[in-house]
Protein backbone atom coordinates (compact mmCIF):
# COMPACT_ATOMS: atom_id res chain seq x y z
CA UNK A 1 0.00 0.00 0.00
CA UNK A 2 1.23 3.49 -1.07
CA UNK A 3 1.85 5.51 2.79
CA UNK A 4 0.71 8.86 1.10
CA UNK A 5 -3.07 7.23 -0.49
CA UNK A 6 -5.76 7.34 2.14
CA UNK A 7 -7.47 3.94 2.19
CA UNK A 8 -10.07 5.16 0.27
CA UNK A 9 -7.31 5.94 -2.53
CA UNK A 10 -6.15 2.76 -2.56
CA UNK A 11 -8.90 1.55 -3.30
CA UNK A 12 -9.50 3.21 -6.42
CA UNK A 13 -6.48 3.03 -7.27
CA UNK A 14 -6.54 -1.62 -6.66
CA UNK A 15 -9.32 -1.37 -9.08
CA UNK A 16 -8.27 0.94 -11.99
CA UNK A 17 -4.96 -1.77 -11.67
CA UNK A 18 -7.22 -4.82 -11.62
CA UNK A 19 -9.12 -3.23 -14.56
CA UNK A 20 -6.17 -2.64 -16.59
CA UNK A 21 -5.00 -6.03 -15.32
CA UNK A 22 -8.16 -7.63 -17.44
CA UNK A 23 -8.03 -5.16 -20.27
CA UNK A 24 -4.55 -5.52 -21.29
CA UNK A 25 -4.68 -9.39 -22.58
CA UNK A 26 -8.13 -8.66 -23.78
CA UNK A 27 -7.18 -5.85 -26.09
CA UNK A 28 -3.81 -8.26 -27.26
CA UNK A 29 -5.84 -11.24 -27.72
CA UNK A 30 -9.01 -10.14 -29.20
CA UNK A 31 -7.85 -6.51 -30.53
CA UNK A 32 -10.15 -3.41 -30.01
CA UNK A 33 -13.24 -4.91 -31.28
CA UNK A 34 -12.45 -7.85 -28.39
CA UNK A 35 -12.47 -5.63 -25.57
CA UNK A 36 -15.86 -5.08 -23.93
CA UNK A 37 -16.24 -3.05 -20.86
CA UNK A 38 -19.44 -5.39 -20.25
CA UNK A 39 -16.70 -8.27 -20.50
CA UNK A 40 -14.40 -6.41 -17.80
CA UNK A 41 -17.09 -5.68 -15.56
CA UNK A 42 -18.55 -9.21 -15.86
CA UNK A 43 -15.21 -11.24 -14.72
CA UNK A 44 -13.95 -8.55 -12.27
CA UNK A 45 -17.69 -8.53 -10.72
CA UNK A 46 -17.95 -5.25 -10.97
CA UNK A 47 -21.06 -3.36 -11.27
CA UNK A 48 -20.72 -1.60 -14.92
CA UNK A 49 -20.74 1.78 -13.24
CA UNK A 50 -18.05 1.30 -11.41
CA UNK A 51 -16.07 0.62 -14.68
CA UNK A 52 -17.57 3.57 -16.23
CA UNK A 53 -16.47 5.67 -13.35
CA UNK A 54 -12.60 4.91 -13.67
CA UNK A 55 -12.90 5.01 -17.71
CA UNK A 56 -15.65 6.74 -19.73
CA UNK A 57 -14.82 4.35 -22.51
CA UNK A 58 -12.62 1.49 -23.69
CA UNK A 59 -10.61 3.86 -25.61
CA UNK A 60 -9.50 5.54 -22.21
CA UNK A 61 -8.46 1.94 -21.16
CA UNK A 62 -6.20 1.67 -24.21
CA UNK A 63 -4.98 5.02 -23.62
CA UNK A 64 -3.74 4.26 -20.18
CA UNK A 65 -2.44 0.94 -20.94
CA UNK A 66 -0.03 2.81 -23.37
CA UNK A 67 1.07 5.17 -21.07
CA UNK A 68 1.90 2.09 -18.50
CA UNK A 69 3.72 0.89 -21.76
CA UNK A 70 5.70 3.79 -22.18
CA UNK A 71 6.71 3.99 -18.76
CA UNK A 72 8.09 1.15 -18.88
CA UNK A 73 10.01 1.78 -21.98
CA UNK A 74 11.09 5.05 -19.96
CA UNK A 75 12.42 3.55 -16.57
CA UNK A 76 14.40 0.98 -19.01
CA UNK A 77 15.93 4.17 -21.56
CA UNK A 78 16.78 5.54 -17.80
CA UNK A 79 18.79 2.53 -16.32
CA UNK A 80 20.56 2.71 -20.19
CA UNK A 81 21.49 6.36 -19.26
CA UNK A 82 23.30 4.54 -16.16
CA UNK A 83 25.77 3.59 -18.54
CA UNK A 84 29.40 5.17 -18.22
CA UNK A 85 31.56 5.01 -21.86
CA UNK A 86 31.94 6.87 -25.11
CA UNK A 87 28.67 8.78 -26.64
CA UNK A 88 28.59 6.29 -29.15
CA UNK A 89 28.37 3.32 -26.91
CA UNK A 90 25.60 4.87 -24.58
CA UNK A 91 23.24 5.71 -28.08
CA UNK A 92 23.94 1.94 -28.20
CA UNK A 93 22.77 1.83 -24.43
CA UNK A 94 19.37 3.58 -25.25
CA UNK A 95 19.32 1.04 -28.56
CA UNK A 96 19.97 -2.17 -26.07
CA UNK A 97 17.09 -1.07 -23.96
CA UNK A 98 14.51 -0.13 -26.86
CA UNK A 99 15.39 -3.99 -28.19
CA UNK A 100 14.53 -5.50 -25.08
CA UNK A 101 11.26 -3.55 -24.61
CA UNK A 102 10.21 -4.99 -27.16
CA UNK A 103 11.35 -8.49 -26.76
CA UNK A 104 9.97 -8.60 -23.34
CA UNK A 105 7.20 -6.54 -23.07
CA UNK A 106 5.60 -7.13 -26.33
CA UNK A 107 2.31 -6.52 -25.65
CA UNK A 108 3.10 -3.20 -24.10
CA UNK A 109 5.02 -2.04 -27.70
CA UNK A 110 1.72 -3.41 -29.25
CA UNK A 111 -0.73 -1.43 -27.20
CA UNK A 112 1.82 1.72 -28.20
CA UNK A 113 0.73 0.95 -32.05
CA UNK A 114 -3.02 0.15 -31.05
CA UNK A 115 -3.18 3.84 -29.32
CA UNK A 116 -1.92 5.35 -32.92
CA UNK A 117 -5.35 4.59 -34.41
CA UNK A 118 -6.77 7.72 -35.11
CA UNK A 119 -10.50 6.03 -34.55
CA UNK A 120 -9.44 5.43 -31.07
CA UNK A 121 -6.95 8.48 -30.49
CA UNK A 122 -10.17 10.55 -30.89
CA UNK A 123 -12.14 9.02 -28.63
CA UNK A 124 -9.76 9.51 -25.64
CA UNK A 125 -9.49 12.39 -22.90
CA UNK A 126 -6.83 15.47 -23.07
CA UNK A 127 -5.47 14.92 -19.81
CA UNK A 128 -4.81 11.17 -20.14
CA UNK A 129 -3.27 11.84 -24.07
CA UNK A 130 -1.41 14.86 -22.38
CA UNK A 131 -0.02 11.92 -19.70
CA UNK A 132 1.49 9.83 -22.58
CA UNK A 133 2.75 12.56 -24.41
CA UNK A 134 4.71 13.47 -21.43
CA UNK A 135 6.06 9.86 -21.22
CA UNK A 136 7.15 9.65 -24.43
CA UNK A 137 9.07 12.99 -23.99
CA UNK A 138 10.79 12.28 -21.03
CA UNK A 139 11.99 8.62 -23.45
CA UNK A 140 13.32 11.32 -26.09
CA UNK A 141 14.77 13.56 -23.70
CA UNK A 142 16.96 11.09 -22.69
CA UNK A 143 18.06 10.49 -26.20
CA UNK A 144 18.37 14.06 -27.15
CA UNK A 145 20.80 14.39 -24.30
CA UNK A 146 23.27 11.65 -25.42
CA UNK A 147 23.15 13.51 -28.97
CA UNK A 148 24.10 16.65 -27.58
CA UNK A 149 26.21 15.15 -25.26
CA UNK A 150 28.32 13.57 -27.97
CA UNK A 151 28.21 17.27 -29.95
CA UNK A 152 30.14 18.45 -26.79
CA UNK A 153 32.59 16.10 -26.90
CA UNK A 154 33.08 16.44 -30.40
CA UNK A 155 32.38 12.80 -31.28
CA UNK A 156 29.27 14.45 -33.48
CA UNK A 157 29.82 17.38 -35.80
CA UNK A 158 27.44 19.34 -37.97
CA UNK A 159 27.93 18.46 -41.65
CA UNK A 160 26.98 21.91 -43.05
CA UNK A 161 28.63 24.99 -41.02
CA UNK A 162 25.66 27.08 -42.67
CA UNK A 163 23.36 25.34 -40.89
CA UNK A 164 21.62 25.21 -37.82
CA UNK A 165 23.05 22.71 -35.10
CA UNK A 166 19.74 22.17 -33.53
CA UNK A 167 18.49 21.38 -37.12
CA UNK A 168 21.25 18.96 -37.70
CA UNK A 169 20.31 17.29 -34.81
CA UNK A 170 17.09 16.77 -35.01
CA UNK A 171 17.76 15.40 -38.36
CA UNK A 172 19.60 12.95 -36.94
CA UNK A 173 17.91 12.01 -34.05
CA UNK A 174 14.87 11.85 -36.26
CA UNK A 175 16.54 8.74 -39.09
CA UNK A 176 18.20 7.11 -35.55
CA UNK A 177 14.14 6.80 -34.55
CA UNK A 178 12.64 6.34 -37.96
CA UNK A 179 14.99 2.97 -38.34
CA UNK A 180 14.76 1.21 -34.99
CA UNK A 181 10.77 2.19 -33.73
CA UNK A 182 9.93 1.43 -37.54
CA UNK A 183 11.92 -1.81 -37.36
CA UNK A 184 10.74 -2.93 -34.38
CA UNK A 185 7.15 -2.02 -35.73
CA UNK A 186 8.24 -4.18 -38.83
CA UNK A 187 8.58 -7.00 -36.65
CA UNK A 188 6.04 -7.03 -35.28
CA UNK A 189 3.53 -6.87 -37.67
CA UNK A 190 5.01 -8.11 -41.05
CA UNK A 191 4.68 -11.77 -42.35
CA UNK A 192 7.08 -11.10 -44.79
CA UNK A 193 10.67 -10.39 -43.31
CA UNK A 194 11.59 -14.20 -43.75
CA UNK A 195 10.67 -14.17 -47.30
CA UNK A 196 13.51 -11.07 -47.84
CA UNK A 197 15.90 -13.53 -46.29
CA UNK A 198 15.73 -12.10 -42.80
CA UNK A 199 16.26 -14.62 -40.25
CA UNK A 200 17.22 -12.59 -37.09
CA UNK A 201 15.78 -9.48 -37.43
CA UNK A 202 17.52 -8.12 -34.52
CA UNK A 203 20.76 -8.27 -35.65
CA UNK A 204 19.81 -6.94 -38.93
CA UNK A 205 18.72 -3.66 -37.09
CA UNK A 206 22.22 -3.58 -35.19
CA UNK A 207 23.94 -3.48 -38.79
CA UNK A 208 21.48 -0.89 -39.97
CA UNK A 209 22.04 0.87 -36.94
CA UNK A 210 25.82 0.54 -37.48
CA UNK A 211 25.61 1.79 -40.80
CA UNK A 212 24.24 4.56 -40.24
CA UNK A 213 26.38 5.53 -36.91
CA UNK A 214 29.52 5.22 -39.00
CA UNK A 215 27.60 6.67 -42.26
CA UNK A 216 26.64 10.02 -39.73
CA UNK A 217 29.74 9.91 -38.79
CA UNK A 218 29.86 9.24 -34.67
CA UNK A 219 33.14 8.63 -33.04
CA UNK A 220 34.88 6.38 -32.80
CA UNK A 221 34.20 4.83 -36.20
CA UNK A 222 34.29 1.20 -35.75
CA UNK A 223 33.97 -2.01 -38.12
CA UNK A 224 30.77 -4.07 -38.08
CA UNK A 225 31.90 -6.55 -35.94
CA UNK A 226 33.42 -4.32 -33.55
CA UNK A 227 30.29 -2.25 -33.05
CA UNK A 228 27.67 -5.64 -32.68
CA UNK A 229 30.52 -6.99 -29.95
CA UNK A 230 30.13 -3.30 -28.15
CA UNK A 231 26.50 -3.67 -28.64
CA UNK A 232 26.32 -6.79 -26.61
CA UNK A 233 28.97 -5.59 -24.23
CA UNK A 234 26.61 -2.51 -23.16
CA UNK A 235 23.25 -4.59 -23.07
CA UNK A 236 24.96 -7.31 -20.82
CA UNK A 237 26.57 -4.75 -18.52
CA UNK A 238 23.47 -2.86 -17.77
CA UNK A 239 20.57 -5.98 -18.29
CA UNK A 240 22.51 -8.86 -17.29
CA UNK A 241 19.21 -10.42 -15.81
CA UNK A 242 17.07 -9.28 -19.30
CA UNK A 243 20.18 -10.85 -21.77
CA UNK A 244 20.39 -13.95 -19.80
CA UNK A 245 16.64 -14.44 -20.35
CA UNK A 246 16.66 -14.05 -23.89
CA UNK A 247 19.55 -16.23 -24.55
CA UNK A 248 17.18 -19.05 -23.27
CA UNK A 249 14.51 -18.41 -25.62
Amino acid sequence: MNPTLSPKQQEIRDREEAILALAGPMLIAEGYQGLSMDRIASELRYAKGTIYNHFPNKEEIILSLAVKAVQTRQGLFHRAMKFDGPSRSRIQAIGAAFEIYVRLHSSDFKVEQIIRNEMIWGKTTQDRRDRLLDWERQCMDLVVEVVRDAFELGDLQVENPKQDPRESMAEMLFGLWALTYGSFVLYQTSPSLAQLGITNVFRTIRVNEHRILNGIPWHPIRPLEADLAEFDRVATAIFPEEVAHLAQE
